[in-house]
């Protein structure tokens, strides 16, 4: 009863986070990971002035859209799903405030085709052009929670918002345009929620180190020698590093709730192992001790079937008792599980029920075993013999 109880615990558990792993394996990260390539190049400051920076990325991008297998090329800062993050005050139109009590939110840098590239969706307005250059118009894009957030039943197209970053001139506190508003992406986790983000052109918010998005008709990995060579024609000391594919990325923040899962069910496996051959054990040993019993019933009238029925009604009545104080306890203990589950209750009924079934039928195949040996015993040898 001990085995069995321990044995449910551990597979409602191992249960729980399976359901759960299936739901972040279904979760929609808000892009295309598939044949996705990226890398992130360090162009120096000492050689290179704020222009600079910019043409080298420019004139970059056509050379890598030209590499064989290649449909897009992009660059932009932070990736989703990367450990790049950064949050800077912000002011919105309609909302004035201190600046010490200005909202902080998510921003990235991008280039143009940044979210085309990624297969990011455009719910309305518009991507970034070439146009919103380094002389352009301020502007801006937002994702979908930031427009939820700040511009609830509005449409914010046209509307500003004014980022509070940085001392150069170029930059200080622009209102900036919101001309288009895209789909949320998952940046801190699979599991975690969209944050507020908004979106400013790379040309007029520079930064260091962007990363290369290439999108590709083939595996990524071999267009990383084409990407170092272009990179290298254009400037020799300019390293390629952090060389990854998106779905990498995906795959890391997978990791935990997968090794979880492996752990958890390793221990319920042999939980459930360990109560079948318990249970198994058991009756076994009563079949031993009771030989004279059951070979006595039989001689007097009793049929192979009730022999069996009356060691298949020990084992389960050892067994259900198991999975009633099982429950109890999975019921109350489940609740240290909650942070480790996404999309799953941890009182979810299919998963007690699945479990409960799962653990009923291997006791009964673990009780069918002495239970059979128990009716195939000869009642007059039996007698004898004791």
């Amino acid at each position: 009863m001990a085995q069995t109880t321990i044995g449910l615990m551990l597979l409602v558990g191992s249960g729980l986070l399976i359901h759960s792993f299936v739901r972040v394996l279904q979760v929609d990260p808000g892009f295309d990971a598939k044949h996705l390539f990226t890398a992130r190049v360090r162009v120096s400051w000492d050689r290179y002035s704020h222009d600079q920076h910019f043409r080298f990325y420019e004139q970059l991008l056509p050379t890598l859209s030209a590499i064989p297998g290649v449909q897009a090329a992009s660059a932009g800062w932070p990736l989703p799903l990367s450990s790049s993050h950064a949050t800077i005050s912000v002011g919105i139109e309609g909302r004035p405030m201190a600046p010490g009590d200005l909202p902080s939110e998510t921003i990235a840098v991008v280039m143009p085709g940044f979210f085309e590239t990624l297969r990011i969706p455009l719910l309305s307005g518009r991507t970034f052009t070439n146009h919103d250059g380094l002389q352009g118009t301020p502007v801006a894009i937002i994702n979908q929670a930031f427009a939820k957030k700040y511009f609830p039943g509005q449409n914010p197209i046209g509307l500003h918002i004014q980022p509070a970053f940085g001392d150069d001139s170029r930059f200080d506190h622009s209102k900036r345009e919101i001309v288009g508003v895209v789909g949320d992406v998952k940046r801190a986790g699979l599991t975690a929620d969209a944050d507020p983000e908004y979106y400013l052109p790379l040309a007029q918010a520079l930064i260091s180190d962007p990363y290369l998005t290439i999108r590709t008709n083939r595996d990524p990995a071999s267009i990383e020698s084409a990407v170092r060579a272009a990179v290298h024609r254009m400037d020799k000391s300019a390293p390629v590093y952090q060389v990854q594919t998106m779905e990498d990325y995906v795959s890391q923040s997978e990791a935990q709730p997968r090794f979880q899962t492996v752990l958890l069910s390793c221990f319920a496996g042999i939980a459930l192992l360990l109560s079948a051959i318990g249970l198994y054990g058991l009756l076994s040993y009563i079949v031993t001790q009771r030989t004279f019993e059951i070979g006595l019933r039989m001689a007097i009238g009793a049929q192979r079937s009730d022999v069996m029925r009356m060691i298949l009604r020990r084992g389960l009545r050892l067994t259900l008792t198991g999975l009633v104080v099982g429950v109890a306890a999975s019921a109350l203990l489940t609740n240290f599980l909650s942070r480790m589950l996404y999309g799953v209750k941890p009182l979810d009924p299919l998963t007690f029920a699945t479990v409960s079934i799962v653990l009923l039928a291997v006791s009964a195949v673990a009780s069918f075993l002495p239970a059979w040996r128990a009716s195939r015993l000869e009642p007059m040898k039996t007698l004898r013999d004791q």
